[in-house]
């Protein structure tokens, strides 16, 4: 058992449709009356756990990220190269990256875990967008980033207020597939180029994403190498058959589906697309999209066996 030193809690009080703020209550209760040195921080606005989660790593040993992807995303990302280690209390819509390292489901279970832990490397992956505006932005993701239709759905989960999990994503998707256009991208990855019309393409550097599509079911998120799955072709039509396996990771093999391991793909387009990373929407008009891994860059909490 570690000894956890001073611990860090980023609280995204809308994360989950709100959720996440009913349990703060319960949360500070149960962390005021543990033997924990801590600090406790709400969020105030978009981007802002990424900046606490960086200062707080100076001085806390673990910093753990309460909400859904999009914190988690943010906190990792200012965690990243960094000594301090993130833990997740699971309180989002998706909860894609809290599958990965079993996280706690109520404070409880994450006050048990953080006495008796283990920590483990990740990798991470660094994403260069080029926009259709001539600027240029840099994020950071940990589970996965999506080019083209599964970034539209996820622009249409923000929107859906009264749901959660696979029902919200299963609707945004629906919503979503009447009219979409796949894409032309241009891909370049290990020493191949081409151009292909694209559904959609996701670079998986863990299994799950959209609140639980298995969309890359082999990707581990320390084995130095990201899954990439495309789903091909012009007709919107001929990709409905397919969807329900992608729920269960049973797509591949099946036709107009295309699996590759990579550390690192450029995706370019003359007609912007859409992209998502963590379920976030990275860039709504991007033309070209850079990504590169980074081998074990962000420490991890886990439960200790």
């Amino acid at each position: 058992m570690m000894n956890a030193g001073h611990i860090t809690f980023i609280l995204n009080p809308i994360a989950g449709r709100g959720k996440a703020q009913h349990i703060r209550a319960k949360l500070e209760r149960e962390l005021q009356q543990s033997n924990l040195d801590y600090s406790f921080l709400v969020t105030t606005a978009p981007g802002e756990a990424t900046a606490l989660a960086r200062t707080a790593s100076l001085t806390s040993s673990i910093v753990v990220a309460i909400g859904g992807d999009g914190t988690v995303n943010e906190v990792a990302s200012g965690l990243v190269g960094t000594n301090a280690a993130l833990a997740v209390l699971s309180e989002g819509s998706g909860n894609d990256f809290a599958r990965i390292v079993n996280a706690p489901k109520n404070p409880s279970q994450l006050l048990f875990l953080l006495h008796n832990y283990k920590t483990v490397k990740y990798d991470s992956g660094f994403v260069r967008l080029s926009h259709f505006d001539g600027s240029v932005s840099e994020r950071s993701f940990f589970n996965s980033i999506g080019l083209g239709f599964d970034a539209a759905v996820a622009k249409k989960v923000s929107s859906i207020r009264w749901m959660r999990g696979i029902p919200l994503y299963l609707t945004a998707l629906l919503h979503t597939l009447a009219g979409y256009q796949p894409h032309l991208f241009s891909v370049t990855s290990n020493g191949k180029e081409w151009r292909k019309n694209y559904f959609l393409l996701c670079v998986g550097n863990g299994r799950w994403e959209g609140g639980g599509f298995m969309l890359t079911p082999n990707a581990l998120p320390d084995d130095g190498i990201f899954e990439v799955c495309g789903v091909t072709g012009d007709n919107i039509l001929k990709v409905l058959p397919v969807l329900p396996s992608v729920m269960t990771g049973k797509h591949i093999g099946k036709k107009d589906i295309e699996i590759f391991n990579t550390a690192s793909l450029i995706v370019e387009s003359e007609i912007p697309y859409p992209i998502h990373g963590d379920g976030e929407i990275f860039g709504w008009k991007v033309n070209k999209t850079e990504v590169t891994l980074v081998s074990k860059s962000l420490n991890v909490v886990v439960t200790h066996k």
